[in-house]
């Protein structure tokens, strides 16, 4: 293998015209984009021209491009779960590259983990790039001098994705997408989360989990893990104000629990169909100060996150100061979860986030949804998270 890697990209949808293929681009020393593959045929004829993929590297079907294309990595940005397409790659030497969530099931998860066992080598890189992210990790650094952490919360004010997304000048959606193919993708999710909540659940239950728990606020979780080590026991969860409803907006969120150390936890998300800009913040409370890591919208690249940090001054300044210091950054967290797939995939070097934290995820996930089912039966993998 060259130092550049051939890769495959699947799913060619917003978070990949607007992200992804810019990225891979932009990194012409690291990677040369050798296929692509969408059920659009217009999108991936479109695609393939703007980004200088053959015709004949267009395809329909991942698995087939997988095995096909001679790529050394897949780039995996389909929606639902992407446990069948990660294992087809994996079984064939192809690295990974996973967008959210990694799979539906802990079942999917343990036989990823399996084939990579199988592999010898790290192949698979789930992308949560909020771990990748200069800000989060300068807060890392920051938390290893801290012993007496209170408390940590997280609140994310969730628009449209479309008003996310309305400088991105998108292709429109397509109107060719084969019928036969959708139906029969959602039949499959339609299985897996029978074996992920239980056979029948409630069209709110499976949208909550499927939508919300796995595809949001997922990226809270896996970051309260990466920097805390996750939620050791999950005690609350409620939504509001009148339920999810595919189709509708899913209303707010807010999850309770615990992490290492006994330190309390917090995660509100709030679905703001009219709010002006997405925002998030992590905030964390300790016994001598507070620090916060403000995130604007993820689909806007290079745009700084800022951690803030207030302490007190330092000994024989005045009593009752504060100091706050600030630390932005215009490196890119996308573009640096790329970096580090290249790494794993040239350098053998594991990723920060893998099938293992995918699978305590989905596990925490799953902890989610059975407080949020209340009086609803849960059966399925969920039942015994």
């Amino acid at each position: 293998m060259s130092d550049r890697v051939r890769l495959a990209v699947a799913g060619l949808g917003a978070i990949a015209q607007s992200v992804h293929l810019p990225l891979i681009a932009r990194r012409w020393d690291l990677f040369e984009l050798v296929a692509v593959c969408d059920l659009a045929p217009s999108l991936r004829a479109d695609v393939g021209e703007q980004y200088g993929v053959p015709e004949d590297r267009r395809y329909a079907d991942a698995g087939r491009m997988v095995e096909e294309s001679g790529a050394d990595g897949v780039v995996l940005l389909t929606s639902g779960s992407h446990g069948d397409v990660a294992l087809r790659a994996l079984r064939a030497g192809v690295a990974v590259f996973c967008e959210k969530p990694l799979t539906y099931t802990v079942a999917e998860a343990d036989a990823l983990a399996a084939a990579e066992e199988e592999l010898g080598r790290p192949g698979l890189l789930l992308a949560y790039m909020k771990e990748h992210d200069e800000a989060v990790w300068q807060l890392g650094e920051r938390l290893a001098g801290i012993d007496d952490v209170r408390a940590v919360e997280v609140e994310v004010l969730h628009p449209t994705g479309q008003s996310q997304l309305a400088y991105a000048n998108l292709r429109p959606a397509p109107l060719d997408v084969d019928p036969d193919a959708v139906s029969r993708l959602a039949v499959e999710s339609g299985r897996l989360l029978d074996a992920a909540i239980g056979a029948g659940t409630s069209d709110r239950l499976r949208h909550l989990y499927a939508n919300v728990v796995l595809g949001s606020i997922v990226h809270n979780t896996s970051l309260l893990r990466a920097v805390f080590g996750g939620l050791v026991s999950v005690d609350g969860a409620r939504q509001w104000p009148d339920g999810a409803q595919p189709g509708r907006g899913p209303g707010s969120v807010e999850v309770t629990g615990e992490l290492p150390g006994a330190v309390r936890a917090r995660m509100s998300w709030h679905y703001l169909p009219d709010y002006p800009a997405y925002t998030e913040t992590l905030t964390v409370h300790h016994g001598r100060g507070s620090l916060r890591v403000t995130f604007g919208t993820p689909y806007v690249l290079n745009n700084p996150t800022r951690l803030e940090v207030v302490e007190a001054p330092p000994a024989g300044m005045a009593a009752g100061g504060e100091v706050r210091s600030v630390f932005t950054s215009t490196g890119e967290s996308f573009e640096n979860e790329l970096a580090d797939f290249h790494r794993m995939v040239t350098a053998g070097e594991p990723p920060r986030a893998g099938v293992a934290e995918g699978r305590a995820d989905i596990l925490t996930s799953q902890r989610i949804v059975r407080l949020l089912a209340g009086d609803e039966p849960v059966s399925g993998e969920a039942a015994r998270a």
